[in-house]
């Protein structure tokens, strides 16, 4: 079994960690997903339908998947999203930078998106 560690910083990359990170779930391994800055914004209940229009994906399928996979879903507490109203979907948990470098370090692959 291997850890995998994604840091999403653009919303637009979400779509292909969220896959990737389903795939190495089925095959067993660990995977935690930890995102900010633009990258926040998936996990906000309203940015599902903008994500879907644009890509053609839908987020919140992606999201619940993942969520009842075991995949840990991680949106950063410093972020300025959350100071602007950004309404967390269920089961997301907020996490700052030392949480982030604990996980990180213990991780077989750190890859930022």
């Amino acid at each position: 079994m291997k850890r995998w560690v994604y840091f999403v910083t653009l919303s637009s990359n979400a779509p292909y960690v969220m896959k990737e990170g389903l795939k190495r779930k089925k095959n067993g391994d660990e995977v935690m997903i930890f995102f900010d800055l633009d990258g926040a914004y998936v996990l906000d209940k309203r940015y599902s339908q903008k994500i879907e229009r644009s890509h053609g994906v839908d987020m919140n399928l992606l999201l619940e998947e993942a969520l009842s996979s075991g995949i840990q879903l991680y949106g950063c507490q410093m972020n300025v999203l959350v100071a602007d109203g950004l309404e967390l979907v269920d089961g997301v948990e907020l996490a700052g930078v030392v949480t982030f470098l604990e996980i990180a370090y213990r991780a077989d692959a750190v890859l930022s998106y």
